[in-house]
C-alpha cells in the first residue's frame, strides 16, 4: 500500500514524536503491522548582504558570536533548516507499546571547512536525529539524539524556521543562523533519554537526562611562556554528571483560536582541569519559556530566556566563561507577529519579527575592555520581515529582510543587511 499524508509543519520542523502533530511521510509498505516510511525536504536561498566594517578596538579584539567585518555579497545556501532526508519504522502494537525509530539525514550545500570554495571534498552529512520512542498509556520515552528540550520551543515556534534569518559571515558554511545569537541560543541536537507524560487536561511535562557538554568561554589564555606561549582555549572540560533538561507546556482551545505555553530548564556541571590555568566547578543554568496564540488568521508569539553560563550563541560552547573562567549571564526574547491568508495563488502568510540576546558584563570582561585587550559583545539585535507562500502542499516560495544591529560593551556598533529569496520542496 502507498499513501502520502502530509504535515506542513511536522515536515518543516522535522522532528517526528516532538509534538502532536503526525509526521509527513510517503509510507513504502511493511508486513504484519510494520511499516518504514520516508520524509523530507530540499530547500535553497539567494541571500545577498552588505555589513559594516568591525570598528577598531586600538588593537585589541572584539568578541561576539555572530559578528561579521566589512563585507558585500551574494551566497546560494540553505534555509535555517537544511535539507532532509529521513526514515521512520514503527512496529505494531506489542502489548500496549507502540514503538518508532526515525534516522534524519541534514546535509548544506557546503563544507563548513571549505566556505566558498569550488571544491567539497570537505562536505559532510549532518545525522541530526538517531532515535527511537516507546509509547503507552505511560506516555512516552525517547532514546537517542534529536533536538534539546531547553529553548527547542523557543526555535521551533521562530518564524524563519521556514526562512533564513541572520546570514553570519559570507565566508561561512552549513546553514544561516536564523535567530540563533538574535532572540534564543541554538538548543543543539543532543544524546538524550527523555520520559513525556500523557496529554493531561492540556498539559504535558518532559524531563532528560543528556549527554554533557564542554562549557567553554570566548577567548584564549597562555598556559606557556611570554617567549615561547602556548594558547589554549578557555574550557571547562570535566563533566561527571549528566545534564538535566525539563519542559512543561499546556495547550488549549477557545473560541476561533488556540494557543499554548511552554517553559523550559536545564542545569550542568563541568570541572576545569588541573593543568587548565583555573580551579573549581562552572555551573551553567537557565529558563525559557514563551507563548504562542493563534487567532483567525493572526500568528502571535512572545518567547525568552535567561541563562548563566550557557552563552548567547551555541548552547555553552562559545562565549559562556569570561577570560576569568566565571559563568557569564545572557538574555534574549522574541515578539513575532503573522498573518496568513488564503488567495488565488495558495496561502501566504506575512509576519514580523523583533528581538535579541544580551550578554552582560562581567568584572573579567570589564578589566580587559579597559586594559585594551578585548571587548564582548552586549547587544544583538535583529528585525525579520518576511513573506511566505505555499504554492501547494508541496512547494513553498518565500523572502525576507534582515536588519541586524551588534553593540559591544564599549557603545559602538555594525549593522548588516540581508535579502534572501527561496524556496521549498516538501514530501
Amino acid at each position: 500500500m502507498r499513501k502520502t499524508t502530509i504535515s506542513l509543519l511536522g515536515l518543516a520542523l522535522c522532528l517526528l514524536l516532538l509534538t502532536t502533530t503526525s509526521q509527513a511521510s510517503i509510507v513504502v509498505g511493511g508486513d504484519d503491522g510494520w511499516t518504514f516510511s520516508t520524509d523530507g525536504l530540499i530547500n535553497i536561498f539567494g541571500a545577498y548582504e552588505s555589513g559594516d566594517a568591525i570598528p577598531d578596538f586600538g588593537g585589541g579584539t572584539r568578541r561576539g558570536g555572530t559578528i561579521v567585518d566589512d563585507q558585500e555579497g551574494f551566497r546560494l545556501r540553505v534555509g535555517l533548516v537544511p535539507n532532509v532526508l529521513a526514515f521512520n519504522v514503527k512496529s505494531p502494537t506489542i502489548g500496549g507499546l507502540d514503538m518508532a525509530a526515525r534516522v534524519g539525514f541534514y546535509p548544506t550545500f557546503d563544507s563548513k571547512d571549505v566556505g566558498k570554495s569550488k571544491n567539497s571534498f570537505g562536505n559532510q552529512i549532518d545525522l541530526r536525529e538517531v532515535f527511537f520512542t516507546v509509547d503507552g498509556n505511560f506516555g512516552q520515552v525517547l532514546v537517542g539524539k534529536t533536538l534539546s528540550l531547553f529553548q527547542g520551543q523557543n526555535l521551533l515556534t521562530d518564524m524563519t524556521i521556514w526562512g533564513y534569518g541572520a546570514q553570519g559571515s559570507l565566508d561561512g558554511g552549513g546553514t544561516p543562523l536564523g535567530r540563533i545569537g538574535y532572540g534564543y541560543v541554538y538548543p543543539q541536537f543532543n544524546a538524550q533519554v527523555r520520559y513525556t507524560t500523557p496529554n493531561i487536561n492540556g498539559y504535558k511535562v518532559s524531563l532528560g537526562i543528556y549527554d554533557p557538554s564542554v562549557i567553554g568561554g570566548a577567548g584564549e589564555i597562555n598556559i606557556g611562556t611570554v617567549a615561547d606561549p602556548e594558547l589554549v582555549g578557555i574550557r571547562a572540560t570535566e563533566t561527571k554528571l549528566p545534564r538535566v533538561e525539563g519542559e512543561v507546556s499546556y495547550a488549549g482551545v477557545f473560541e476561533d483560536g488556540s494557543f499554548k505555553a511552554y517553559l523550559s530548564g536545564m542545569w550542568q556541571e563541568a570541572d576545569f582541569k588541573d593543568d587548565s590555568g583555573f580551579d573549581g566547578t562552572v555551573d551553567a543554568y537557565g529558563v525559557a519559556g514563551g507563548v504562542q496564540v493563534l487567532y483567525k488568521g493572526f500568528d502571535l508569539v512572545l518567547s525568552g530566556f535567561d541563562n548563566t553560563g550557557v552563552g548567547s550563541v551555541l548552547m555553552l560552547d562559545t562565549d559562556a566563561l569570561d577570560s576569568a573562567g566565571k559563568e557569564r549571564d545572557s538574555q534574549g526574547f522574541i515578539a513575532q507577529l503573522m498573518y496568513g491568508f488564503h488567495n488565488r495563488f495558495g496561502k501566504t502568510k506575512v509576519g514580523v519579527s523583533y528581538g535579541g540576546n544580551f550578554m552582560d558584563e562581567t568584572s573579567a570582561d570589564k578589566a580587559d575592555r579597559l586594559a585594551g585587550t578585548e571587548v564582548q559583545v552586549e547587544e544583538q539585535m535583529l528585525w525579520v520581515f518576511g513573506i511566505y507562500h505555499d504554492i501547494n502542499a508541496h512547494l513553498k516560495v518565500m523572502a525576507e529582510v534582515m536588519l541586524t544591529e551588534n553593540e559591544w560593551q564599549d557603545g559602538e556598533d555594525q549593522n548588516t543587511e540581508t535579502l534572501a529569496i527561496g524556496t521549498f520542496f516538501v514530501w
